[in-house]
C-alpha cells in the first residue's frame, strides 16, 4: 500500500512505480470517483481512431494497461 499527501492545495502525488505500472505520464488524464468513501482514480484514454491508409486499416490510440490492450483487440477482432 502506498501513502500520500495532499498539499495545502488539495494536490497530491503518485509515486514512480504507480505511474510506471499505469503507463502514465506528464499528459495523462485520470478520472475521479468517490465510491464507498474510497477515492477512485482511473486512467482515460482517448478513443481509438481508425483510419484506412492505402488500402489497410490502422489505428490511433493510447493504451495506458494490459487489460486496455486486450479490450482493445477483442473489439477489433469483431
Amino acid at each position: 500500500m502506498e501513502v500520500i499527501t495532499v498539499t495545502k492545495n488539495g494536490q497530491i502525488t503518485l509515486p514512480e512505480n504507480l505511474r510506471q505500472q499505469l503507463r502514465l505520464n506528464e499528459e495523462s488524464k485520470l478520472s475521479l470517483k468517490i465510491e464507498a468513501g474510497s477515492l477512485i482514480l482511473t486512467p482515460l484514454t482517448e478513443d481509438v481512431e481508425l483510419l484506412e491508409q492505402d488500402g489497410i486499416l490502422t489505428f490511433s490510440a493510447t493504451l495506458t494497461t494490459d487489460e486496455d490492450i486486450n479490450t482493445l483487440i477483442e473489439k477489433l477482432r469483431y
